[in-house]
């Protein structure tokens, strides 16, 4: 089959589509030793000898693609290099023949299943259908939950939470569906519970099962079909409930959004809203006496 060389290059693992571009316009390509320099040159990666300098393109290396469950550990970045130097998936994934990335991301001091592939077309369906994809996260958290606070958490997350390991600091399972990723951890803060730990454990029907921390595995003909299927009619994101939201961005120190009254001033958490100028006192001391019907403060002069 035909393609353009700078995607059997990126696919075999040897640069990223944009380098290999650069390394054609080089001259650094030979197709059946013949130097190639323009950009939308096609060949078969079956039956052409494709070389990027002294390094050959193995057709076994360019022929398929792969598909891998990754156990992320906590306190790595979910990319392939950070600008901040911080550890990423690249020591992991250079192990491995073939050019992988992940599919989505997960919190910097999470853990759990992360897909890794070559296949750009079903990571992109993936990342799309993520908010409606079922998942399974376990957490521990500091003491246990209240069965009221457990039952808020529920209705908040749209999640199913039981009680998975008992213990003075007791660890939890929370199955969603149809919820933002972060919408549990949300909804976990917002009502007040502290968490010390937090794991994915099964993503879009593929569990971590027992693999190791820093590990990854193959996944199987009928795990890679059952990814397919769950993408299949879910295609829309779903956004967390205004309530949750306004939460957060509290939290943040941002406005809140809150019911609007009359009279009212703006949703103050300590900051400002993009494009507005901060609330001076002056400022403040003028919105108290508009409200006021333009009665001027106590000991002073209108």
């Amino acid at each position: 089959m035909l393609e353009r060389l700078q995607k059997i290059i990126s696919r075999a693992g040897i640069a990223s589509r944009r380098r290999a571009e650069q390394l054609i316009l080089s001259g650094a390509v030979t197709v059946n030793g013949h130097v190639v320099t323009e950009l939308g040159t096609k060949a078969d990666a079956d039956r052409d000898h494709i070389a990027v300098g002294p390094r050959v393109v193995r057709m076994d290396e360019a022929g398929r693609d792969r598909y891998f469950a990754f156990n992320k550990p906590t306190r790595v970045v979910s990319t392939l290099n950070d600008p901040e130097g911080r550890p990423c998936l690249g020591p992991y994934v250079r192990a491995h023949k073939g050019r992988l990335f992940p599919v989505g991301r997960l919190e910097f001091d999470a853990a759990g299943v992360l897909i890794l592939t070559s296949d750009g077309e079903l990571a992109s369906d993936l990342m799309r259908a993520a908010g409606a994809l079922p998942q399974t996260w376990r957490f521990k958290v500091k003491g246990r939950i209240d069965e009221s606070v457990r039952e808020a958490i529920e209705r908040d997350a749209q999640a199913r939470v039981r009680m998975y390991r008992d213990g003075a600091n007791a660890w939890y399972e929370g199955r969603l569906r149809n919820a933002p990723r972060d919408l549990l951890r949300q909804s976990l803060q917002r009502h007040g519970v502290l968490l010390e730990k937090m794991v994915r454990a099964e993503f879009a029907g593929i569990e971590l099962a027992q693999l190791p921390a820093g590990h990854m595995r193959e996944l199987s003909a009928a795990e890679v079909a059952t990814l397919r299927r769950a993408t299949q009619g879910r295609a829309e994101p779903v956004h967390a409930p205004r309530e949750v939201r306004a939460g957060a961005a509290a939290r943040r120190g941002t406005f809140a959004v809150r019911k609007k009254r009359s009279g009212a001033g703006p949703a103050w958490r300590g900051g400002h809203a993009r494009g507005q100028r901060p609330w001076s006192g002056s400022r403040i001391r003028g919105a108290r006496q508009k409200r006021q019907g333009g009665r001027a403060p106590e000991g002073k002069a209108r």
